[in-house]
């Protein structure tokens, strides 16, 4: 678990949003929409992992995930050929037709920081 993020989400937010503590559990499209948003401000390489219910609040638990899409296929090729460069580029496998990076081992998470500095 140590290679995960947490976001404490207290369930009274929530309700404050007009979310309550049952619809975010069974996953409600009001719930979607606001995880979508909360993740459209996150680096686009983290998801959600899990979900924990503790007392008044839920935990997010947030991951680096093992596919990366790009958007943008020349931001694509520029992040392939500074990687290349890496030790990082054997533990990469490149579908170009999707403009997809999947990860095929433990990486280091040096690796993300890299990643996120290349796409601001």
């Amino acid at each position: 678990m140590s290679n995960y993020q947490y976001i404490n989400l207290p369930i009274s937010y929530l309700e404050s949003i007009n979310i309550s503590k049952k619809s975010f559990m069974q996953n409600s499209k009001e719930s979607q929409i606001f995880l979508n948003q909360l993740f459209n401000k996150l680096p686009h390489y983290l998801e959600l992992k899990n979900t924990f219910l503790v007392k008044k609040n839920f935990i997010l638990a947030i991951g680096n995930k093992k596919n990366i899409i790009f958007e943008n296929t020349s931001d694509f090729q520029k992040f392939k050929e500074f990687i290349k460069k890496t030790k990082f580029y054997n533990q990469l496998k490149f579908n170009e037709t999707k403009k997809e990076i999947s990860i095929k081992s433990d990486i280091s998470p040096i690796f993300y920081n890299l990643l996120y500095e290349f796409l601001i």
